[in-house]
């Protein structure tokens, strides 16, 4: 007569119960954001799920849905990073916008060049760029 028992895979059952976990992803990161001084972190969605980051980036492989979320977190944060660096104080941050024009929009700055002049026995240095 054949064994009809099924035996366990081994280790602990997941946390990952998408109608358990969908809601209260939705609930930090409606809960993040400037007015509520908490930058989405990944860090801060995993004690928010009471599990570790290693459990995080894995479901992130595992579950296509729960990536999604995580790209959604990511975008929240760098929108906020932005807007905060730009505007967090009572003026526009000049090196903010700078730094964003260069990475988001790869604007150059051209290379200052040196360029030497011997004049009459005078050494005269021109910077331009």
């Amino acid at each position: 007569m054949p064994n009809s028992i099924v035996k366990h895979a081994g280790g602990r059952p997941t946390k990952y119960i998408p109608n358990l976990i969908q809601p209260k992803i939705e609930e930090y990161l409606d809960g993040c954001g400037r007015e509520q001084t908490e930058l989405p972190t990944v860090e801060g969605l995993a004690l928010k799920l009471d599990v570790n980051t290693t459990t995080i980036w894995e479901w992130d492989k595992k579950y296509p849905e729960f990536s999604n979320y995580l790209k959604k977190l990511a975008e929240k944060q760098k929108n906020q990073l932005m807007n905060d660096g730009m505007y967090g104080g009572k003026e526009v941050n000049a090196g903010m916008a700078i730094f964003l024009l260069k990475a988001i929009h790869g604007l150059k700055e051209p290379p200052t060049v040196l360029q030497q002049f011997n004049v009459g026995g005078e050494m005269t240095l021109e910077f331009t760029g």
